[in-house]
Protein backbone atom coordinates (compact mmCIF):
# COMPACT_ATOMS: atom_id res chain seq x y z
CA UNK A 1 0.00 0.00 0.00
CA UNK A 2 2.77 2.39 0.60
CA UNK A 3 4.50 1.85 -2.31
CA UNK A 4 1.11 2.29 -4.43
CA UNK A 5 0.63 6.04 -2.62
CA UNK A 6 3.90 7.04 -3.11
CA UNK A 7 3.53 6.13 -7.01
CA UNK A 8 -0.02 7.96 -7.06
CA UNK A 9 1.81 11.38 -5.54
CA UNK A 10 3.92 11.25 -8.40
CA UNK A 11 3.18 13.12 -11.91
CA UNK A 12 1.20 12.26 -14.98
CA UNK A 13 2.42 9.54 -16.75
CA UNK A 14 3.05 9.98 -20.67
CA UNK A 15 3.28 6.37 -22.55
CA UNK A 16 4.42 6.81 -26.19
CA UNK A 17 3.45 3.57 -28.58
CA UNK A 18 5.87 3.39 -31.58
CA UNK A 19 4.45 1.91 -34.86
CA UNK A 20 4.95 -1.58 -36.03
CA UNK A 21 2.28 -3.18 -37.62
CA UNK A 22 1.72 -6.74 -36.68
CA UNK A 23 4.62 -6.28 -33.51
CA UNK A 24 1.61 -3.76 -31.73
CA UNK A 25 1.12 -7.03 -30.20
CA UNK A 26 4.15 -6.63 -28.29
CA UNK A 27 2.95 -3.04 -27.10
CA UNK A 28 0.08 -4.82 -25.60
CA UNK A 29 2.38 -7.19 -23.27
CA UNK A 30 3.99 -4.37 -21.93
CA UNK A 31 1.18 -2.39 -20.79
CA UNK A 32 -0.39 -5.39 -19.18
CA UNK A 33 2.82 -6.14 -17.41
CA UNK A 34 2.95 -2.13 -16.28
CA UNK A 35 -0.43 -2.30 -14.68
CA UNK A 36 0.20 -5.64 -12.80
CA UNK A 37 3.17 -3.16 -11.15
CA UNK A 38 2.46 -0.90 -8.37
CA UNK A 39 4.51 1.93 -9.33
CA UNK A 40 2.67 2.41 -12.83
CA UNK A 41 -0.88 0.71 -12.08
CA UNK A 42 -3.12 3.45 -12.35
CA UNK A 43 -2.08 4.00 -16.18
CA UNK A 44 -0.81 6.81 -18.57
CA UNK A 45 -2.68 9.85 -18.11
CA UNK A 46 -1.16 10.98 -21.82
CA UNK A 47 -0.94 8.92 -24.98
CA UNK A 48 0.78 9.49 -28.31
CA UNK A 49 0.73 6.55 -30.86
CA UNK A 50 1.63 6.42 -34.33
CA UNK A 51 0.13 3.53 -36.67
CA UNK A 52 0.03 0.62 -34.76
CA UNK A 53 0.64 2.51 -31.64
CA UNK A 54 -1.73 4.57 -32.41
CA UNK A 55 -4.30 1.99 -32.23
CA UNK A 56 -3.16 0.89 -29.43
CA UNK A 57 -2.72 3.87 -27.58
CA UNK A 58 -6.68 4.58 -29.30
CA UNK A 59 -8.03 1.34 -27.33
CA UNK A 60 -6.35 1.79 -24.43
CA UNK A 61 -7.44 5.79 -23.92
CA UNK A 62 -10.65 4.54 -24.87
CA UNK A 63 -10.61 1.90 -21.62
CA UNK A 64 -9.76 -1.41 -23.25
CA UNK A 65 -8.12 -3.88 -20.91
CA UNK A 66 -4.79 -5.52 -22.48
CA UNK A 67 -7.14 -8.81 -22.66
CA UNK A 68 -9.50 -6.31 -25.19
CA UNK A 69 -7.07 -5.01 -27.12
CA UNK A 70 -5.29 -8.20 -27.81
CA UNK A 71 -8.59 -9.55 -28.85
CA UNK A 72 -8.82 -7.26 -31.21
CA UNK A 73 -4.94 -8.22 -32.83
CA UNK A 74 -6.19 -11.72 -33.02
CA UNK A 75 -9.09 -11.01 -34.82
CA UNK A 76 -6.81 -9.01 -37.49
CA UNK A 77 -4.99 -12.27 -37.40
CA UNK A 78 -8.11 -14.29 -37.76
CA UNK A 79 -9.28 -12.28 -40.96
CA UNK A 80 -6.80 -9.62 -41.98
CA UNK A 81 -9.31 -6.67 -42.31
CA UNK A 82 -7.28 -5.49 -45.99
CA UNK A 83 -8.53 -6.15 -49.50
CA UNK A 84 -5.80 -5.92 -52.22
CA UNK A 85 -7.57 -3.47 -55.39
CA UNK A 86 -8.57 -5.27 -58.21
CA UNK A 87 -8.49 -2.46 -60.01
CA UNK A 88 -4.65 -1.85 -59.33
CA UNK A 89 -3.60 -4.97 -60.77
CA UNK A 90 -5.89 -4.24 -64.14
CA UNK A 91 -3.44 -0.92 -64.85
CA UNK A 92 -0.83 -2.94 -63.79
CA UNK A 93 -1.45 -5.77 -66.04
CA UNK A 94 -3.25 -3.49 -69.07
CA UNK A 95 0.08 -1.43 -68.24
CA UNK A 96 2.74 -3.72 -68.44
CA UNK A 97 0.91 -5.14 -72.12
CA UNK A 98 1.12 -1.70 -73.66
CA UNK A 99 4.81 -1.00 -72.58
CA UNK A 100 5.73 -4.67 -73.70
CA UNK A 101 4.66 -3.62 -76.92
CA UNK A 102 6.06 -0.07 -76.95
CA UNK A 103 9.69 -1.48 -76.40
CA UNK A 104 9.06 -4.03 -79.22
CA UNK A 105 8.04 -1.82 -81.53
CA UNK A 106 11.42 0.31 -80.03
CA UNK A 107 14.00 -2.17 -80.86
CA UNK A 108 12.46 -3.09 -83.74
CA UNK A 109 12.91 0.63 -85.57
CA UNK A 110 16.15 1.82 -83.82
CA UNK A 111 19.55 0.12 -83.48
CA UNK A 112 20.09 1.85 -80.36
CA UNK A 113 18.53 -0.57 -77.83
CA UNK A 114 20.37 -3.35 -79.23
CA UNK A 115 23.58 -1.11 -79.22
CA UNK A 116 23.01 -0.22 -75.24
CA UNK A 117 22.12 -3.94 -74.84
CA UNK A 118 25.27 -5.20 -75.93
CA UNK A 119 27.39 -2.86 -73.95
CA UNK A 120 25.49 -3.55 -70.96
CA UNK A 121 26.14 -7.66 -71.62
CA UNK A 122 29.79 -7.45 -71.27
CA UNK A 123 29.84 -7.14 -67.82
CA UNK A 124 27.84 -10.62 -67.51
CA UNK A 125 30.04 -12.26 -69.85
CA UNK A 126 31.11 -15.19 -69.00
CA UNK A 127 27.62 -15.67 -68.49
CA UNK A 128 26.48 -17.43 -64.55
CA UNK A 129 23.12 -18.44 -63.30
CA UNK A 130 21.41 -15.22 -63.22
CA UNK A 131 23.10 -13.29 -65.48
CA UNK A 132 20.21 -13.04 -67.99
CA UNK A 133 17.99 -11.35 -65.15
CA UNK A 134 20.52 -9.50 -63.99
CA UNK A 135 21.35 -8.41 -67.47
CA UNK A 136 17.80 -7.26 -68.22
CA UNK A 137 17.34 -5.47 -65.04
CA UNK A 138 20.68 -3.56 -65.05
CA UNK A 139 19.74 -2.28 -69.14
CA UNK A 140 16.47 -1.09 -67.50
CA UNK A 141 17.79 0.89 -64.96
CA UNK A 142 20.40 1.83 -66.89
CA UNK A 143 18.98 2.70 -70.18
CA UNK A 144 15.33 2.60 -69.76
CA UNK A 145 14.31 3.87 -66.27
CA UNK A 146 11.64 5.66 -67.98
CA UNK A 147 9.83 2.58 -68.56
CA UNK A 148 9.27 2.65 -64.65
CA UNK A 149 7.97 5.99 -64.26
CA UNK A 150 5.43 5.27 -67.30
CA UNK A 151 4.33 1.96 -65.32
CA UNK A 152 3.48 3.64 -62.33
CA UNK A 153 1.73 6.52 -64.49
CA UNK A 154 -0.06 4.05 -65.65
CA UNK A 155 -1.72 2.91 -62.15
CA UNK A 156 -4.70 4.71 -61.08
CA UNK A 157 -4.93 3.50 -57.62
CA UNK A 158 -1.89 4.86 -55.18
CA UNK A 159 -2.54 1.90 -52.75
CA UNK A 160 -2.03 -1.49 -53.64
CA UNK A 161 -5.16 -2.50 -50.47
CA UNK A 162 -7.74 -0.78 -49.49
CA UNK A 163 -8.64 -0.36 -45.37
CA UNK A 164 -12.44 -0.36 -45.61
CA UNK A 165 -12.85 -3.29 -43.57
CA UNK A 166 -10.39 -2.18 -40.94
CA UNK A 167 -12.08 1.22 -40.46
CA UNK A 168 -15.24 -0.79 -39.93
CA UNK A 169 -13.14 -3.17 -37.61
CA UNK A 170 -12.36 0.13 -35.47
CA UNK A 171 -15.39 1.48 -35.50
CA UNK A 172 -16.48 -1.22 -33.89
CA UNK A 173 -13.81 -1.51 -31.70
CA UNK A 174 -14.56 1.36 -30.46
CA UNK A 175 -18.38 1.64 -30.25
CA UNK A 176 -18.73 4.34 -32.91
CA UNK A 177 -16.78 7.14 -35.16
CA UNK A 178 -15.26 9.08 -31.62
CA UNK A 179 -13.04 7.66 -29.19
CA UNK A 180 -14.38 7.96 -25.99
CA UNK A 181 -11.98 9.15 -23.41
CA UNK A 182 -10.87 11.67 -20.75
CA UNK A 183 -7.24 10.70 -21.15
CA UNK A 184 -5.17 12.91 -22.99
CA UNK A 185 -4.26 11.16 -26.58
CA UNK A 186 -2.21 12.04 -29.73
CA UNK A 187 -2.69 10.68 -32.91
CA UNK A 188 0.14 11.16 -35.14
CA UNK A 189 0.01 11.23 -39.17
CA UNK A 190 1.71 13.34 -41.89
CA UNK A 191 0.45 15.60 -44.52
CA UNK A 192 0.55 13.56 -47.57
CA UNK A 193 0.77 16.93 -50.05
CA UNK A 194 2.79 19.14 -48.00
CA UNK A 195 5.10 15.97 -45.99
CA UNK A 196 4.33 17.67 -42.74
CA UNK A 197 3.52 16.60 -39.42
CA UNK A 198 -0.33 16.54 -38.65
CA UNK A 199 -0.88 15.55 -34.89
CA UNK A 200 -4.44 15.29 -33.67
CA UNK A 201 -4.75 15.98 -30.09
CA UNK A 202 -7.94 15.90 -27.82
CA UNK A 203 -6.95 18.80 -25.05
CA UNK A 204 -5.34 22.27 -25.60
CA UNK A 205 -2.45 23.35 -23.95
CA UNK A 206 -0.12 26.42 -24.44
CA UNK A 207 2.25 23.98 -26.11
CA UNK A 208 -0.09 22.36 -28.95
CA UNK A 209 0.04 25.55 -31.10
CA UNK A 210 -1.09 24.93 -34.57
CA UNK A 211 -0.02 23.89 -37.44
CA UNK A 212 1.44 21.10 -36.02
CA UNK A 213 -1.35 20.34 -33.62
CA UNK A 214 -4.98 20.14 -34.42
CA UNK A 215 -7.22 20.44 -31.78
CA UNK A 216 -9.99 18.10 -31.73
CA UNK A 217 -13.10 17.69 -29.37
CA UNK A 218 -12.72 13.67 -29.83
CA UNK A 219 -10.30 11.55 -31.71
CA UNK A 220 -11.93 9.77 -34.52
CA UNK A 221 -11.68 6.33 -36.09
CA UNK A 222 -10.20 8.32 -39.38
CA UNK A 223 -7.25 10.26 -37.74
CA UNK A 224 -6.54 6.53 -36.37
CA UNK A 225 -6.60 4.92 -39.60
CA UNK A 226 -4.99 8.16 -41.18
CA UNK A 227 -2.01 6.78 -38.74
CA UNK A 228 -1.72 3.75 -39.97
CA UNK A 229 -1.67 3.96 -43.49
CA UNK A 230 1.41 2.87 -45.02
CA UNK A 231 1.98 4.91 -47.72
CA UNK A 232 1.46 2.64 -51.58
CA UNK A 233 0.09 -0.39 -49.52
CA UNK A 234 -3.04 1.22 -47.78
CA UNK A 235 -5.22 4.52 -49.24
CA UNK A 236 -4.19 7.84 -47.31
CA UNK A 237 -7.25 9.18 -45.45
CA UNK A 238 -8.49 12.18 -46.47
CA UNK A 239 -9.62 14.72 -42.95
CA UNK A 240 -10.51 18.38 -43.28
CA UNK A 241 -8.18 20.02 -45.28
CA UNK A 242 -4.92 17.14 -45.10
CA UNK A 243 -4.64 13.77 -47.08
CA UNK A 244 -2.85 11.88 -44.81
CA UNK A 245 -0.59 9.16 -44.20
CA UNK A 246 1.14 6.74 -41.63
CA UNK A 247 2.72 9.13 -39.36
CA UNK A 248 5.52 6.69 -39.23
CA UNK A 249 7.01 8.59 -42.19
CA UNK A 250 8.57 11.12 -40.12
CA UNK A 251 7.36 10.59 -36.28
CA UNK A 252 7.56 6.75 -35.56
CA UNK A 253 7.45 7.17 -31.40
CA UNK A 254 5.95 10.33 -31.18
CA UNK A 255 7.67 11.83 -27.51
CA UNK A 256 6.78 15.70 -28.22
CA UNK A 257 2.89 15.59 -27.91
CA UNK A 258 3.12 13.76 -24.23
CA UNK A 259 5.19 16.73 -23.31
CA UNK A 260 3.15 19.13 -24.86
CA UNK A 261 -0.15 16.88 -22.97
CA UNK A 262 1.34 17.50 -20.00
CA UNK A 263 3.10 14.15 -18.89
CA UNK A 264 5.69 14.74 -16.21
CA UNK A 265 7.56 11.28 -16.38
CA UNK A 266 7.37 9.37 -19.80
CA UNK A 267 7.56 5.41 -20.73
CA UNK A 268 8.06 4.71 -24.41
CA UNK A 269 7.48 1.06 -26.21
CA UNK A 270 9.64 0.29 -29.32
CA UNK A 271 9.28 -2.53 -31.61
CA UNK A 272 12.78 -2.88 -32.75
CA UNK A 273 15.37 -5.15 -31.26
CA UNK A 274 18.22 -3.91 -29.85
CA UNK A 275 21.54 -3.26 -31.52
CA UNK A 276 23.26 -6.00 -33.06
CA UNK A 277 26.56 -7.01 -31.38
CA UNK A 278 27.79 -9.18 -34.67
CA UNK A 279 29.98 -7.10 -36.98
CA UNK A 280 30.72 -7.86 -40.72
CA UNK A 281 28.72 -8.43 -43.88
CA UNK A 282 24.94 -9.32 -44.10
CA UNK A 283 24.00 -13.01 -44.11
CA UNK A 284 21.26 -12.56 -46.43
CA UNK A 285 18.99 -9.82 -48.16
CA UNK A 286 16.15 -10.17 -45.17
CA UNK A 287 18.41 -8.76 -42.66
CA UNK A 288 19.54 -5.83 -44.75
CA UNK A 289 15.78 -5.00 -45.31
CA UNK A 290 15.25 -5.95 -41.70
CA UNK A 291 18.10 -3.33 -40.29
CA UNK A 292 16.99 -1.00 -42.78
CA UNK A 293 13.62 -0.40 -41.39
CA UNK A 294 14.74 -0.77 -37.91
CA UNK A 295 17.49 2.07 -38.57
CA UNK A 296 14.68 4.38 -40.16
CA UNK A 297 12.54 3.46 -37.06
CA UNK A 298 15.49 4.05 -34.48
CA UNK A 299 17.02 6.97 -35.92
CA UNK A 300 13.07 8.64 -35.63
CA UNK A 301 13.37 8.67 -31.97
CA UNK A 302 16.68 8.95 -31.66
CA UNK A 303 16.44 12.45 -32.72
CA UNK A 304 13.25 13.11 -30.52
CA UNK A 305 14.89 11.42 -27.46
CA UNK A 306 17.90 14.06 -27.97
CA UNK A 307 15.44 16.85 -28.39
CA UNK A 308 13.70 16.00 -25.29
CA UNK A 309 16.69 15.42 -22.94
CA UNK A 310 18.27 18.60 -24.32
CA UNK A 311 15.45 20.70 -23.54
CA UNK A 312 15.42 19.34 -20.00
CA UNK A 313 18.83 20.44 -20.20
CA UNK A 314 17.32 24.04 -20.89
CA UNK A 315 14.38 23.55 -18.34
CA UNK A 316 16.72 22.72 -15.25
CA UNK A 317 17.98 27.08 -16.03
CA UNK A 318 16.62 28.97 -13.38
CA UNK A 319 14.00 30.79 -14.50
CA UNK A 320 12.80 28.84 -17.22
CA UNK A 321 9.01 28.37 -18.89
CA UNK A 322 9.89 24.46 -19.59
CA UNK A 323 9.49 21.78 -16.89
CA UNK A 324 11.95 19.33 -16.31
CA UNK A 325 10.33 15.70 -17.91
CA UNK A 326 11.63 12.04 -16.89
CA UNK A 327 12.44 9.82 -19.62
CA UNK A 328 12.79 6.44 -19.15
CA UNK A 329 14.98 4.38 -20.65
CA UNK A 330 12.91 2.63 -23.88
CA UNK A 331 11.11 -0.87 -23.49
CA UNK A 332 12.02 -2.98 -26.26
CA UNK A 333 12.08 -6.38 -27.64
CA UNK A 334 14.96 -9.19 -26.83
CA UNK A 335 16.82 -10.09 -29.82
CA UNK A 336 14.60 -12.79 -30.89
CA UNK A 337 13.83 -14.47 -34.20
CA UNK A 338 10.28 -13.45 -34.26
CA UNK A 339 11.46 -10.35 -34.96
CA UNK A 340 12.22 -10.47 -38.62
CA UNK A 341 11.85 -8.24 -41.81
CA UNK A 342 8.17 -9.90 -42.82
CA UNK A 343 7.08 -9.68 -39.03
CA UNK A 344 6.03 -5.95 -39.76
CA UNK A 345 3.20 -7.56 -41.74
CA UNK A 346 2.95 -11.09 -40.55
CA UNK A 347 -0.71 -11.20 -38.81
CA UNK A 348 -0.11 -15.05 -37.77
CA UNK A 349 -1.88 -16.04 -34.50
CA UNK A 350 1.02 -17.63 -32.72
CA UNK A 351 3.40 -14.92 -33.89
CA UNK A 352 1.06 -12.13 -32.36
CA UNK A 353 0.96 -14.19 -29.30
CA UNK A 354 4.14 -15.02 -29.27
CA UNK A 355 5.20 -11.15 -29.34
CA UNK A 356 2.38 -10.19 -26.49
CA UNK A 357 4.55 -12.48 -23.98
CA UNK A 358 7.73 -11.08 -25.46
CA UNK A 359 6.53 -8.13 -24.71
CA UNK A 360 5.12 -9.19 -20.97
CA UNK A 361 8.69 -10.62 -20.19
CA UNK A 362 10.66 -7.36 -21.83
CA UNK A 363 8.94 -5.05 -19.10
CA UNK A 364 9.51 -7.48 -16.58
CA UNK A 365 13.18 -6.85 -17.43
CA UNK A 366 12.75 -3.43 -17.84
CA UNK A 367 10.93 -3.07 -14.11
CA UNK A 368 13.28 -5.18 -12.85
CA UNK A 369 16.25 -3.08 -14.00
CA UNK A 370 14.97 0.04 -12.11
CA UNK A 371 13.04 1.29 -14.28
CA UNK A 372 16.46 3.42 -15.02
CA UNK A 373 15.96 6.94 -16.43
CA UNK A 374 17.49 7.72 -19.74
CA UNK A 375 20.52 10.44 -19.82
CA UNK A 376 22.15 11.19 -22.98
CA UNK A 377 25.95 10.11 -21.87
CA UNK A 378 24.28 7.11 -20.54
CA UNK A 379 22.02 6.09 -23.95
CA UNK A 380 23.20 2.69 -25.63
CA UNK A 381 26.06 2.79 -23.22
CA UNK A 382 26.72 2.43 -19.26
CA UNK A 383 23.15 2.19 -17.24
CA UNK A 384 21.72 5.43 -16.13
CA UNK A 385 22.00 5.24 -11.99
CA UNK A 386 18.94 7.22 -11.38
CA UNK A 387 16.05 5.08 -11.02
CA UNK A 388 12.04 4.78 -9.82
CA UNK A 389 11.66 4.56 -6.19
CA UNK A 390 10.83 0.72 -5.72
Amino acid sequence: MHEIKRAQRRGTLGLVLSGGGARGAFQVGVYQRLLDDPRFATGPGVLSGTSAGGINAALIAAGKSPREIMDFWHAIAADPPVIASDRFFQDLVATLGSLTWGEFRHWLSSTAPWRAFWQRSRNHFPPRRGSLLALWVEYLLTTRFELVSGLLQGIRDPFLADTSPLRQRLVEAFGGERVSTRLRLAINTVDAHTGKLVRFVNHDTAFTRAPDYVIVDAITVDMVLASASIPLLFPPVEIGPHLLWDGGLLVNTPLAPVVALGADEIVTVLVTEPPDSARGPFVHLGRAVERTADSFLENAYNIDRKLLLERNRVARMEGHIYRDVKLYEVVRPPRDATFTAGSYLYFDRQVIARMHRLGIAAAETWLAAGPRVDHLETYGGAAADAQLPA
